[in-house]
């Protein structure tokens, strides 16, 4: 596994059937001769992007921080950000007090998504499923909050200083920008196919940390008893996602009547 100040880059885990994934399957077919299921009994399992083989297996970048390339000051990844995120590539901090604020901003962003369903989502599903997000998400950051002060630490944002972070960071506030301009059905399908990638990601960061922290006896448990809610997350919205696409399929208004 390689890793440079403070971080490992590690192969995300993303599902062939989030929206919009299935054509980058097709297309890297060839590339992934692996799947890895992430226990959510999905079909199409789980596409291991980049390297094949274990999670933690580190690819080795640019060991000179002074290498990262930047965005040029237009805000938009350069292309061998694009490149990594294209493959799927993470970037997982191996240092303890990061790695646990990457999982705190994850749950405050899935409250705040989940409370915006409550408020711009049509379907009943959308709406409880977004009050799950609050109440689920809530309750594990205050226990991460908790393990961290056993720790004696405190938490912060985590800090994007690699262009992939950063690149990552962008993309996820152009999400969220998306979702807080839509409204009803159009809203519901966006908002399912972004709490798949999210988990999708989620559970890649926590999978890999299992094995970074595996001696960290306290840390690792905290991650084996937080992976089978987040597959649970994930395994819901795909369902509802599945279903949310018919149903708006059999709603829209047909032309000439």
């Amino acid at each position: 596994m390689m890793r440079w100040h403070g971080w490992m880059l590690v192969g995300s885990l993303v599902l062939g059937g989030t929206a919009g994934a299935q054509d980058n399957q097709d297309a890297k077919a060839s590339d992934t001769p692996t799947t890895q299921n992430n226990g959510t009994g999905d079909s199409q399992g789980m596409i291991r992007m980049g390297e094949a083989d274990a999670i933690d297996h580190g690819e080795d970048i640019q060991k000179d921080p002074s290498a990262w390339p930047g965005t040029g000051g237009s805000g938009q990844p350069d292309a061998q950000a694009a490149k990594w995120m294209r493959e799927g590539l993470l970037p997982i901090p191996t240092e303890e007090k990061a790695f646990l604020e990457e999982l705190h901003h994850a749950n405050q962003m899935e409250v705040q998504m989940g409370k915006l369903a409550q408020k711009n989502g049509r379907s009943q599903g959308v709406k409880d499923f977004g009050a799950r997000m609050e109440r689920e998400h809530g309750q594990a950051d205050e226990n991460l909050l908790a393990f961290a002060k056993t720790k004696k630490l405190q938490l912060g944002e985590p800090k994007a200083d690699s262009s992939l972070a950063k690149a990552m960071q962008g993309a996820e506030h152009a999400t969220m920008e998306k979702l807080q301009a839509l409204q009803g059905p159009a809203f519901d399908r966006a908002f399912l196919a972004a709490m798949v990638g999210d988990h999708d990601v989620v559970i890649a960061k926590v999978m890999a940390g299992q094995q970074q922290f595996v001696d960290n006896t306290a840390l690792k448990g905290m991650l084996d008893n937080l992976l089978p809610q987040l597959q649970q997350h994930r395994q819901s919205a795909y369902r509802l996602l599945g279903q949310e696409t018919p149903r708006q399929a059999r709603q829209a208004p047909r032309g000439g009547r």
